[in-house]
């Protein structure tokens, strides 16, 4: 799991740094760069993947603009690279304690002499991720027990080889020639990072026009892979988990999706449990859009083949407020079953609700701009316990992220 990214010198981000828990809430005034803070880092993800080039931002959820305004444009800022930072949190086996290391520094810049002029990765430090590693397995001894047995050094030997190997199933490293010089690229959990920003049309398609496998990040494609699901040996244990977080929806009873494997019907069956038993089945062009948002909510956590990490923008959008409250208690406990890590963002006190920020994965980031116009990040700390609930707090102005010009 990613502990920490720090973010330099991307749109109205100057320089912040985020610690992440599991799932994680940011609230702030509109216009307060939250999106930009998603975008750094949807940045990074593409760095990764080395696909730097235009058409894929657009597939990640960052927004075009002209490459000089990509950086920070303030006064007395004069900015020429795009800096990512991430620190993992990496589980040790043997003793089931936690080691966060400084993994993946990434920095950005554009070519413009390129031809095409394109972005580019121009370095990338790995080498003290494999370092610390080494170190803890040597600072301890004493200077007596530096000299080792040759049974220690072969023991020491293969203690490293393991945990390089368990390095490289969790950040998977590429090499990039360009210009006759090796760069080293990382983090296979970064690399997944994207947007999601549904929208109400696509949701309700149900062709198979879909070709950004599995779930396209407006909501394309959700019928299709439902489909594909279903014709999984543990597909019913899968439709049985989702239905029972979908009926959370008071009128919700049932669904089914046909799944012959020749069938090019791609619809969704919903049974509402306040209708006749003879006209109570209808899909998912006459259902409501909560229960779409919803749907692919929960796909999208409990999927083997969706991203590890990834932000949803607006997620209370179609929810009615106490809903949201149960939804994200939802949400996060399926996020702790299947090692998802979430950015979320808001303007719905009620999502509040469904936060406890005395959970360690859990928190709550204000985001607002100072004086001078740059965006900044502050995780919300509790102390005891609250007297009011948390989105009273938000409302009454007691913990930021509210508009104060008016």
């Amino acid at each position: 799991m990613i502990e920490s990214i720090s973010i330099k010198n991307y749109k109205s981000v100057v320089d912040v740094s985020i610690p992440l828990g599991r799932f994680n809430v940011i609230i702030g005034s509109n216009g307060s760069g939250k999106s930009n803070i998603l975008e750094g880092i949807a940045m990074g993800a593409a760095a990764c993947a080395n696909k730097l080039d235009f058409e894929y931002f657009a597939n990640r959820g960052i927004r075009m603009v002209e490459p000089q305004l990509m950086c920070p444009v303030f006064e007395g800022i004069d900015a020429k690279k795009i800096t990512i930072r991430t620190t993992h949190q990496i589980l040790d086996d043997s003793d089931g304690t936690n080691t966060n290391l400084d993994d993946l520094v990434l920095n950005i810049s554009y070519n413009a002499d390129a031809k095409p002029a394109r972005w580019v990765v121009d370095s990338v430090d790995l080498n003290d991720f494999l370092n610390a590693f080494r170190q803890q397995l040597t600072i301890n001894k004493s200077p007596a027990e530096k000299s080792m047995s040759l049974k220690e050094l072969e023991e020491l030997k293969k203690m490293l080889e393991e945990v390089e190997a368990n390095i490289s199933s969790k950040f998977r490293v590429k090499r990039s020639l360009e210009n006759g010089t090796e760069i080293m690229v990382a983090s296979s959990v970064l690399e997944q990072f994207l947007i999601y920003s549904l929208e109400e049309s696509l949701l309700r398609k149900a062709d198979n026009s879909n070709k950004i496998y599995p779930l396209g990040r407006h909501g394309e494609g959700l019928f299709s892979y439902l489909k594909s699901i279903a014709q999984r040996p543990n597909g019913l244990e899968i439709f049985n988990e989702i239905k029972q977080y979908l009926r959370i929806i008071d009128w919700f009873d049932d669904m089914e999706i046909p799944n012959g494997q020749l069938s090019m019907e791609y619809n969704l069956r919903v049974t509402d449990t306040y209708l006749s038993d003879t006209i109570n089945l209808f899909d998912q062009r006459s259902t409501n859009e909560g229960f779409l948002y919803l749907l692919f909510y929960l796909t999208l956590i409990i999927s083997d083949e969706t991203p590890k990490f990834f932000a949803i923008e607006n997620i209370d959008t179609a929810f009615n407020p106490k809903l949201c409250r149960e939804i994200i208690k939802s949400l996060i406990k399926l996020a702790r079953k299947y090692d998802k890590q979430i950015i979320a963002t808001t303007h719905n006190a009620a999502v509040l609700d469904g936060l406890n920020l005395h959970e360690d994965d859990v928190c709550l980031h204000v985001v607002r701009r100072t004086i001078d116009g740059y965006t900044t990040i502050n995780k919300v700390s509790l102390k005891g316990q609250l007297d009011m609930p948390l989105s009273e707090a938000w409302l009454k102005g007691y913990i930021g992220g509210l508009p104060d010009n008016f």
